[in-house]
């Protein structure tokens, strides 16, 4: 058995209206996948998104594949979201490609801003490369890490976008997080070549997912 950490990365490519707004919406600011379930042509799957419930439901009713949905708010500005809906030729694909003997999705899987998802999966070493040699045209498929199981201490940099991780990654060698703190937030703005509110932002991000991690 093998454990893999992917980055599915769909470039140019339409995944699904869900998928957009979990990785392209301003309303959303962090989004996993809890579990999923598909038969023939109906995906039912349990999110948890820190964001804007309110916005986040009017993205959904705009979507004609989306059947059903239901938010359940938590504290703050986190929510479970049930979403009840239609496959589309690509992530129908997807799915298909991953429901084989042997391998299983593990969750959670991490939706980020940058377009991209991290499904770790587990299962025969060939039966993997097949699940991935039959991804959809134009879905790239990255390994990030290979092991024979999943350990905890994985899941925190791979919650990380690539954005977030490099931001992190700057602001560490300018000494932003060092005491006294050597560098300023718009040091690391100049260095990732962004405005610092930008750069703020990813940083923020970043510090929360590795917080939410460790506690």
């Amino acid at each position: 058995m093998k454990y893999l950490r992917l980055t599915l990365d769909p470039g140019e490519t339409t995944v699904h209206p869900v998928y957009d707004v979990l990785t392209g919406s301003e309303c959303v600011e962090r989004a996993r996948g809890l579990h999923g379930n598909v038969a023939e042509d109906i995906a039912t799957l349990l999110f948890h998104v820190r964001g804007d419930a309110e916005r986040f439901s009017a993205r959904l009713d705009g979507i004609s594949e989306v059947l059903d949905y239901e938010v359940t708010s938590l504290a703050g500005d986190e929510f479970y979201c049930y979403v009840y809906n239609e496959t589309t030729a690509v992530d129908g694909a997807l799915f298909a490609a991953f429901t084989r003997e042997s391998v299983v999705q593990v969750s959670p899987i991490e939706y980020h801003d940058d377009g991209e998802r991290r499904p770790p999966v587990v299962g025969d070493s060939d039966d993997l490369r097949a699940a991935m040699a039959d991804a959809p045209p134009g879905v790239e498929l990255r390994v990030e890490r290979v092991g024979e199981r999943a350990t905890g201490g994985e899941d925190i940099g791979a919650s990380l976008s690539d954005r977030q991780r490099k931001a992190a990654a700057v602001a560490v060698e300018l000494g932003y997080y060092d005491v006294p703190r050597r560098a300023s937030n718009e040091d690391v703005a100049d260095a990732l070549g962004c405005a610092p509110s930008t750069a703020a932002e990813h940083l923020r991000k970043a510090e929360s997912k590795v917080f939410e991690s460790l506690f």
